[in-house]
């Protein structure tokens, strides 16, 4: 190879870890058909340990692409899918942490516009500028290898052609069975819970407005809570939310503390 490492870029939260940890366990470069699932679902162990650091760098999408060997590319509707999964891998579950990010002042903000430290006024404000931030964080780039749907095919035969694909491309060779592959991936699949997470949230939105379905909720942290409140608002309703640190977990009970805002209506 004309490198001395293989460059990786990918999106925060969309998977570039367990694809660097397959390169390496299924090619010559680590010939160990073994992936590391941590408790979390992340490769994060690989991706922090020797052989990472010693075969692979790494860029943030949208950075350094023309440098890049391999570019995971972000899939179209599933931008909170990435936003939760790097929450729970990375930060987690640690929401200031994850709000530094993006906003240095957020304790004043929550603050200053709520008066309150608690769950639910920090749901308030993350609704308010969620989807803004989902725009500006996952762009699309002209070159990508594979697309985070890919990953997550029904057809059991595209993730091992597609890695095969790309260890050859890198001048590689492939050392794992097709087998070995399909079982690994399928135990891998099984453990990522943010997988179609926006879907999923999408049309629990359209249920609660549009039926009278009571169907549980979808949401696995305060982030994609926030993201259905704003869909919500989108759809012009409010929910009484003051003093909501617990989430509605079906729609019937979300349903009670829908409103329609007017002009005079100071309800919170």
């Amino acid at each position: 190879m004309a490198k001395t490492k293989i460059h990786v870029t990918w999106v925060p939260g969309g998977y570039g870890s367990y694809m660097m940890q397959s390169i390496y366990a299924y090619s010559n470069l680590g010939a160990t058909s073994n992936i590391i699932i941590d408790s979390t679902g992340s490769s994060h162990t690989f991706r922090d340990g020797a052989e990472k650091k010693k075969y692979f760098d790494t860029a943030v999408f949208g950075e350094h692409t023309n440098d890049s060997d391999v570019i995971v590319g972000p899939a179209h509707g599933h931008m909170l899918d990435y936003f939760v999964n790097e929450y729970i891998k990375q930060e987690l579950n640690n929401l200031p942490q994850y709000f530094n990010h993006f906003f240095k002042d957020h304790k004043s903000q929550i603050d200053e516009n709520w008066n309150n430290k608690q769950d639910w006024a920090a749901r308030e404000w993350i609704s308010f500028w969620i989807l803004d931030v989902l725009n500006a964080s996952y762009g699309k780039d002209s070159r990508i290898d594979l697309t985070t749907d890919k990953l997550f095919d029904e057809n059991q035969d595209v993730f091992p052609a597609e890695i095969t694909s790309i260890i050859e491309k890198l001048g590689l060779s492939v050392v794992a069975d097709i087998d070995t592959i399909k079982t690994n991936h399928t135990n891998w699949q099984k453990q990522q819970q943010c997988n179609n997470l926006q879907k999923r949230c999408d049309e629990w939105v359209n249920e609660i407005i549009t039926t009278n379905k009571n169907t549980p909720s979808p949401c696995i942290t305060i982030l994609d809570e926030a993201y259905v409140q704003s869909l919500i608002r989108r759809h012009g309703y409010e929910i009484r939310c003051f003093g909501l640190d617990t989430f509605p977990k079906t729609s019937n009970e979300i349903r009670k503390l829908l409103y329609k805002e007017s002009a005079n209506d100071n309800t919170t």
